[in-house]
C-alpha cells in the first residue's frame, strides 16, 4: 500500500519555511556589512535570495528527482508502445 504523502512532498513542504529562514539570515547578513552604496543595493536585492535558494535545494532536489523519474519511465513506455505499434505483423513478409 502506497502512503497517501510521500516523503519528497513533505520536503516540498518543508523548503518554504528553510527559504524563508535564509533569506532572513542573508538580509541581516547583508545589512551587516559595510559596503559602498552601489554595492548594498545591489546586495540587498539579489544575495538574500541566492542565500534562500542556497537554504531550500536540498528540500527540492528529491521532489523533482522523483517527478524526472516518472517522466523518464513515460517516456520509455511511450517509446516502447511506438515500437511495437511500428513493427510488421508476424508472418507476413514484405
Amino acid at each position: 500500500m502506497k502512503p497517501a504523502v510521500s516523503v519528497p512532498t513533505i520536503l516540498l513542504v518543508l523548503s518554504f519555511p528553510a527559504g524563508i529562514l535564509g533569506y532572513t539570515l542573508g538580509a541581516r547578513l547583508v545589512t551587516a556589512l559595510t559596503l559602498p552604496a552601489q554595492v548594498q543595493e545591489f546586495a540587498v536585492l539579489f544575495v538574500p535570495l541566492l542565500i534562500a535558494g542556497l537554504f531550500m535545494l536540498p528540500f527540492l532536489v528529491p521532489f523533482f528527482d522523483r517527478k524526472a523519474k516518472q517522466d523518464l519511465a513515460d517516456h520509455i513506455r511511450s517509446e516502447a508502445s511506438v515500437a511495437n505499434d511500428n513493427d510488421d505483423p508476424p508472418g507476413e513478409k514484405p
